[in-house]
């Protein structure tokens, strides 16, 4: 009989504490918001952050954040508060027919489920308003995008000092 081993759990983690993760198209403009998000924090070279983008979460997204403590995922929204929204989620294992397109939460939870890890994961939606096919962000998500970045940097300060402190 075999034994149903899952990772050890107190394994240390092969990343920095935190993940930001962006998703999006950008040959559709402001769908493209995560993407773009990415590729300035890239730019900024932010020591203690991992980045990470894509067209969208699939199911081996979850090894990626089990190796971090806090993961943030950036995306376009297409409603919502201006310039942006940011909430902590929980674990959601969702039923879909294809695992061609998956939310953060279904991620969340096979992360849980498979790796018995938890990272703190947060959503960061940041409002877009033109969804054509064409590159570049409208100047609304540019604003936006502005705004969402300048908190993201605070919010990564804050983590970076409460690990420093040993809390």
């Amino acid at each position: 009989m075999t034994e149903d081993k899952k990772p050890d759990s107190r394994r240390k983690k092969d990343g920095p504490p935190v993940l930001v993760v962006g998703v999006g198209n950008p040959t559709r403009r402001d769908d493209g918001i995560g993407v773009e998000l990415i590729e300035r924090l890239e730019r900024d070279r932010i020591e203690g952050i991992a980045c990470d983008s894509n067209f969208q979460l699939n199911v081996e997204d979850a090894l990626t954040w089990s190796r971090h403590d806090t993961v943030v995922f950036v995306d376009a929204a297409r409603e919502g508060p201006e310039p942006y929204s940011f909430e902590e989620i929980r674990p959601a294992l969702e039923i879909a027919l294809s695992t061609h397109k998956m939310s953060p939460q279904a991620v969340l939870a096979l992360c849980h489920e498979l790796y018995d890890r938890h990272p703190a994961v947060h959503v960061l939606a940041i409002r877009g308003y033109e969804w054509g096919i064409e590159e570049g962000l409208s100047p609304g998500a540019e604003r936006n995008l502005a705004a969402a970045l300048a908190f993201l940097k605070d919010f990564m300060n804050a983590i970076e000092e409460q690990r420093m402190a040993g809390t």
